[in-house]
């Protein structure tokens, strides 16, 4: 990849996932040579990476919005937090304090492609996105969160 690709696609990475002591992700790559960042040998490994820490913070800490879930990935002590807020709910169509569910499909298709989009800046395909959407599946499939069929949402 070029050098001026995003540091989070360099690494597979997308959601910038920093190391965390003792925690070795399922797909992280042998060979960590960020000291902040984890590497993955794919980026649906690190795509799933992304949307195993959202169901976390839903299923642990609770956490059901816009506001909370990005107050988390992002503190303002990093980040402009509150620009992240209106940039991922822009997004999602939702307001800040809306209540969303992280295991249905569209809602974590949505956060997880707005998270890799604030993250990285703007990719080069359709709508900015940095992957396209049987890699996104993928990733989320591997995650466990799947589309409904039931409900007419894509296979």
């Amino acid at each position: 990849m070029r050098p001026e690709t995003p540091r989070g696609i360099r690494n597979f990475n997308p959601g910038n996932i920093r190391h965390v002591k003792g925690t070795r992700w399922q797909g992280m790559s042998a060979n960590q040579n960020d000291t902040a960042f984890v590497q993955f040998i794919g980026p649906q490994w690190g795509i799933r990476a992304l949307a195993r820490t959202l169901i976390t913070y839903q299923d642990k800490h609770g956490l059901r919005t816009v506001r909370a879930i990005i107050g988390r990935w992002a503190p303002p002590n990093e980040n402009n937090t509150e620009s992240y807020i209106r940039q991922v709910d822009g997004r999602l169509g939702v307001s800040p304090e809306e209540r969303i569910d992280v295991y249905d499909y569209r809602t974590m298709r949505a956060l997880t492609e707005a998270i890799i989009r604030h993250e990285n800046g703007a990719g080069a395909l359709p709508e900015g996105n940095w992957y396209g959407e049987a890699l996104i599946n993928e990733g989320l499939h591997l995650a466990g969160v799947v589309p409904d069929a039931y409900h007419g949402e894509p296979a």
